[in-house]
């Protein structure tokens, strides 16, 4: 069943259940009170009734003839109101034999219908002390009964009229309030269908539905924002795939090669030498890779403790290591870290450095120099890697830090690089709560920082 027919059902049988109930209740209290109040009048005329024929009694005769009892009932009949529409007298021997076996001034009603008339009949037994009269009182109670059936026509012409309107305005307030729920249901088909950007326009003024659209929304951005991600995610697992078999081929076609070569042609010893010094070489650089792999995976499924670390210290041990990378690319640098205790783990805080030195090195021309050095900021030590090198394409910046990216390939495999440098670094940056920042413009030059929490707390 839907909730719109639901919910109709519902109200409608409330509708109709308050306005029966609660009408039937008031007619019903209205005309009880014209009945009775009707029945008060015509009793108490009937009790005046009787104590005026008692009265004349007493002052008349011990027994009265027919005569006598015509002018009582008129006299009587001319202080009544028109509550009382006839009166009669008749002794003992005139009425039935159910009347005779009443008590002495008892009085007893019933209501009798006479030419489609309704009459309350009350009869009073009077004893005068020599002879019973019994005094009938007739009271025309047909214009209240006919006035009681025109409340309830009325009543019935009223309800169905409330019960046709109020149906309409509940029909078109449940389709009204339900839309909205519509809408949902029918946005909600289209998630399901894999159309993750559809919307629900929240116009109701419904809190609970505008929340529930709002949460609709947030939904479905959400999860158009995960498949995008996860898309991005495989895209980027389908190009490190390619770029991981691309890496290995050079250096696997060049064993191959060369291995064919010593094993197909006769050489001499130096054509022997240098297959051999070329299969060695690119061997090695399988094997590098594969070790940079292995740290990759490792950093991204390790947990590391910190440690209190002097980066004065740090910075002594990092200038000893960078001395042969100086040597090598005849690059100057300097190492300016403040005397200020970090939390980071020693050994993987030497490597981020080492490695964002390193391109520092190789994007540098020689006779440069690179500088690393700190800041510290009340809740922080910022660290920066800064180098005067080629410098990179804003558009690029994104992807440096992506599994085997590299803006120059060429010149990055002269120098022996696979790409996974900057990945490692990010790893190890995640690892310590903060990511890697780039700065760099085209020819002049790219400055790496990140954030290490002082004061023996995590990084951010």
């Amino acid at each position: 069943m839907k909730l719109s027919f639901k919910f109709f059902c519902i109200a409608y049988i409330v509708v109709l259940l308050s306005t029966g109930i609660g009408g039937s209740y008031i007619i019903k209290n209205i005309n009880d009170t014209l009945w009775n109040t009707q029945v008060e009048r015509v009793n108490a005329a009937v009790s005046y009734a009787a104590d005026s024929f008692m009265a004349f009694t007493d002052v008349s005769y011990n027994e009265i003839s027919g005569s006598q009892k015509n002018d009582a009932i008129r006299q009587i009949k001319n202080t009544m109101d028109n509550s009382v529409s006839d009166i009669e007298i008749y002794t003992s021997d005139e009425v039935n034999i159910q009347y005779t076996e009443m008590e002495d001034n008892e009085c007893i009603a019933t209501f009798v219908k006479k030419e489609n008339r309704l009459l309350m009949e009350s009869v009073c037994k009077l004893n005068t002390g020599s002879n019973d009269y019994y005094l009938f009182v007739y009271s025309d109670f047909t214009d209240i009964q006919n006035q009681r059936d025109m409340f309830w026509s009325r009543y019935g012409i009223v309800v169905i009229c409330v019960s046709a309107i109020s149906g309409l305005l509940l029909f078109a307030l449940t389709k009204r309030i339900t839309k909205p729920l519509n809408e949902l249901a029918k946005v909600a088909d289209e998630i399901a269908l894999g159309n993750y950007g559809k919307r629900v326009e929240a116009k109701s003024s419904d809190y609970e539905i505008a929340v529930l659209s709002e949460s609709v929304n947030s939904m479905s951005s959400a999860i158009e924002q995960k498949i995008k991600e996860i898309q991005e995610e495989l895209e980027k697992r389908n190009i490190f795939v390619a770029d991981f078999t691309h890496e290995m081929k050079t250096p696997m076609t060049a064993i191959i090669g060369y291995a064919q070569m010593l094993q197909s042609y006769d050489l001499d010893d130096t054509e022997k030498d240098e297959a051999a010094e070329a299969i060695w070489s690119e061997a090695k650089r399988l094997e590098r890779l594969s070790l940079q792999l292995l740290e990759l995976y490792v950093y991204q499924n390790e947990n590391v403790e910190m440690e209190s670390l002097d980066l004065f210290e740090v910075g002594e041990q990092l200038s000893t290591t960078l001395k042969y990378l100086s040597e090598k690319y005849e690059i100057n640098y300097i190492v300016d870290f403040e005397k200020v205790t970090v939390s980071a783990n020693s050994v993987l805080l030497l490597s981020l450095l080492y490695n964002l030195a390193d391109n520092a090195f190789k994007a540098s021309n020689p006779q440069t120099s690179i500088r690393i050095y700190s800041k510290t900021t009340p809740i922080a030590v910022q660290i920066y890697v800064e180098d005067k090198g080629r410098g990179i394409a804003k558009e690029n910046i994104r992807l440096l830090t992506e599994p085997f990216y590299r803006e120059d390939k060429s010149r990055s495999r002269k120098l022996g690089g696979a790409g996974l440098g900057l990945s490692l670094c990010k790893e190890i940056a995640t690892l310590h709560g903060t990511e890697l920042s780039f700065e760099s413009e085209k020819g002049k030059g790219t400055t790496v920082s990140f954030n290490l929490k002082k004061g023996g707390e995590e990084g951010e």
